[in-house]
């Protein structure tokens, strides 16, 4: 049997990824822009269409912990608590699918080979991640053909948020789903380095943008601030010379009501009557998942990482973290006083 050839399909739209798949093939591979996320989408069919490859789901949201304390885009993100992939696998694949005629779902297994290389991938970016993967193959019909498919899924824990993803391959017409195919094809995804460090720099760019609206806001406060404050103090000094002149009356009437008693009585002799990062700082941050945000009194404050953006009560050392712009409803809609809260700068 003559040896598998392999072609890499490259991301048509921003070059971001790439992957093998058979020669001959016929593939979509694309990067999707979701809000502020980037997706990833794989399709890719035999010359015969008998086999299909479907890599990633880019409808899936991003989730967070209900206790990370984030401001969630609907639609974008979704707060929910971490389902380990055996869970998250059977659900997803009953919403997907459940619908289509004699559907069935297959036994649960682990897929160890997706953890580890979920692991080698973060490990080269400099991440520690808490990653599960499971597989099932399941059997549908579609228009009539019986479908054969098998399914991974990973989730992966990052701290305060976590990711789903899922990928597929699909067998019509009473074919068995190739398990070495899907692997292969999904173990050979690359990213474009050059691509990745754009998007780095995009991230240092929006930091700053940030950063300046947020001095902006904070002017905008400050002035506030200052006005509330003046108009406090005028209040002050005007209620201090009301009560500076009263207390000057209350003392000349006691001086003079003193001055009366100290008077000679006439008769008595005198005196009867008179009264007596560093690099260090950033290898500790990685390993516990956090960050550190300056506020702007200088105090450093550490923080859940996951967030673009921080937002620091300086009385208490309470803080909020979100993605993108912010409002100040976006605080009132949460139950929090926008002017109790200052962007801090993220150190790294």
């Amino acid at each position: 049997m003559a040896e598998q050839q392999w072609q890499r399909l490259v991301d048509s739209v921003e070059g971001a990824f790439s992957l093998e798949v058979p020669a001959g093939w016929q593939g979509d591979v694309r990067t999707l822009r979701v809000g502020q996320l980037t997706r990833r989408a794989v399709r890719a069919v035999s010359p015969d269409g008998s086999v299909r490859l479907s890599l990633h789901d880019p409808d899936l949201p991003a989730f967070y912990e209900p206790s990370s304390g984030m401001f969630v885009t609907p639609g974008v993100h979704q707060l929910m608590p971490f389902v380990p992939a055996e869970t998250f696998l059977p659900q997803y694949l009953q919403q997907r699918f459940g619908a289509a005629p004699g559907f069935t779902i297959g036994a649960v297994v682990d897929e160890p080979d997706l953890v580890r290389d979920t692991v080698q991938r973060a490990a080269q970016r400099g991440f520690q991640v808490r990653p599960t993967a499971a597989s099932a193959e399941f059997s549908f019909t579609d228009q009539g053909r019986p479908v054969a498919a098998l399914m991974m899924c990973s989730t992966t824990s990052f701290g305060p948020t976590w990711a789903a993803d899922v990928f597929a391959v699909f067998a019509v017409g009473g074919s068995r789903p190739d398990r070495a195919l899907l692997l292969h094809a999904l173990l050979s995804e690359r990213t474009d380095a050059q691509w990745q460090a754009g998007e780095n720099q995009l991230f240092a760019n929006q930091q700053a943008i940030n950063a300046q609206q947020s001095q902006q806001w904070m002017n905008v406060m400050t002035q506030g601030h200052n006005q509330r404050m003046g108009d406090i103090a005028a209040a002050g000094m005007a209620n201090t010379a009301m009560h500076n002149d009263r207390m000057a009356m209350g003392q000349a009437a006691t001086d003079a009501y003193l001055d009366r008693l100290n008077q000679p009585v006439a008769g008595v002799g005198d005196g009867v009557g008179a009264p007596g990062l560093d690099q260090q700082h950033q290898s500790i941050n990685a390993i516990r998942e956090e960050e550190t945000v300056r506020t702007a009194s200088g105090d450093d404050v550490q923080v859940e990482a996951g967030a673009d953006r921080y937002f620091v009560d300086e009385r208490n050392r309470t803080w909020v973290g979100a993605q993108g712009n912010v409002q100040a409803n976006d605080f009132t809609a949460a139950g929090l006083n926008p002017d109790d809260y200052q962007e801090g700068q993220i150190r790294r």
